[in-house]
């Protein structure tokens, strides 16, 4: 498969690497230069332009960081739009609006080409092993065809509809996610002020009804301290807020969403930004006046 793969950060590396160990052509572009020779010298081209994309691949794959950066990639004279492509799918897995990504969809169809929202439950790593969940809608014809690219990304690919479900349902699990964050962090923090270790409630949660990949993933970084980013926590508020959003243009009022959105927002606010939005546990050691595993 000849793919472009547009947004070099941590997602966008790891597939483009992905690809490349595949036996794939893949050209690549990122909006801030660096020689990228973990790619090149490997095989991949380095583009001039989002646009340029088309002259190198028959897929387009987008990661970006939010709204205005999916505008950013995808209109103007140097976006993707406004590439000559013939048959062109262009895939976009970024965490977005789905307002932001229905205008790119209609703009797209505009200009004769397909596009897929497929954005992924999972991280870097996972996208390295092969394991990601995707979740993808838009047009059926062109997942069809997309769908070797699709398997080739990830694990599990899950069809959800021919707009912006699959957007939809990306938000809906980061809410969860935050939210279980949220209560596993107040569980060590009463555990732990019962004597009982961390390791212990942990491993607990995970062989009991609420065990779950999340709780086993995060449980190494919890026992370790460690809160080195696998998804920010400056991230996870974005999404948040546009899950917030979301629920308010359909009228809906989402208590347990709304707490846990502003308590990943403190978060932030207390520091931890950049860190692994388990340091929702620090944020609230602070708060309970406790020792923190990371201070502020």
């Amino acid at each position: 498969m000849k793919v472009a793969v547009l947004g070099m950060g941590k997602m966008g590396n790891a597939l483009a690497q992905r690809l490349l160990q595949s036996g794939n052509e893949v050209s690549i572009w990122n909006r801030t230069k660096r020689p990228f020779t973990e790619l090149t010298d490997k095989g991949a081209q380095i583009l001039d332009s989002p646009s340029q994309a088309w002259e190198q691949a028959d897929f387009v794959v987008t990661f970006v960081s939010d709204d205005n950066a999916l505008n950013s990639v995808y209109l103007g004279d140097a976006g993707v739009l406004a590439g000559k492509s013939t048959d062109g799918i262009a895939i976009d897995m970024s965490t977005v609006s789905p307002k932001a990504s229905a205008q790119i969809a209609k703009q797209a169809h505009e200009a004769g080409i397909a596009f897929l929202r497929s954005p992924v439950s999972g991280n870097p790593q996972a996208l390295k092993a092969g394991s990601l969940t995707l979740l993808v809608s838009g047009p059926k014809n062109a997942f069809n065809k997309a769908e070797e690219l699709l398997n080739a990304s990830g694990s599990k690919v899950l069809y959800l509809g021919q707009a912006e479900e699959s957007r939809i349902v990306k938000l809906a699990i980061n809410s969860v996610l935050a939210a279980t964050s949220e209560m596993v962090a107040e569980m060590i923090v009463l555990c732990e002020s019962n004597g009982i270790d961390r390791s212990t409630i942990l491993d607990a949660m995970s062989n009991s009804s609420i065990g779950s990949p999340f709780i086993a993933a995060k449980t190494p970084g919890l026992v370790n301290r460690d809160y080195e980013a696998t998804f920010t926590s400056a991230m996870l508020n974005k999404d948040m807020k546009l899950m917030l959003e979301l629920a308010g243009s359909e009228g809906l009022s989402l208590p347990v969403t709304t707490v846990a959105a502003d308590l990943i927002s403190q978060t932030c606010d207390a520091g931890f930004a950049e860190l692994d939005f388990a340091a929702l546990l620090p944020r609230l050691q602070i708060e309970l006046g406790k020792e923190a595993d990371v201070p502020s």
